[in-house]
């Protein structure tokens, strides 16, 4: 399964029922970027929330992957 396919399916249903919003935005390497909306533009465990992600792509798709992320607190803008 590709990274945004997983990402979308598994751990951004999580975010969101917490009132966020979190999406992969570009990839390069072992490196992805991230937009992170709502909630998680505030929110003061967005790097846990990172590493949390980070450990369950390593679990599920045996990939090591750096997640950051851009804080953007409107959800309505790209």
């Amino acid at each position: 399964m590709e990274l945004k396919a997983f990402f979308e399916s598994e751990i951004a249903p999580c975010v969101r029922a917490d009132g966020g919003w979190l999406e992969v935005t570009g990839e390069e390497g072992e490196t992805a970027a991230l937009t992170a909306k709502g909630e998680c533009a505030h929110c003061a465990a967005l790097e846990a929330c990172l590493r949390w992600a980070e450990k369950r792509v390593k679990e599920e798709l045996k990939r090591d992957i750096r997640f950051t992320a851009v804080r953007s607190p409107f959800l309505w803008r790209k």
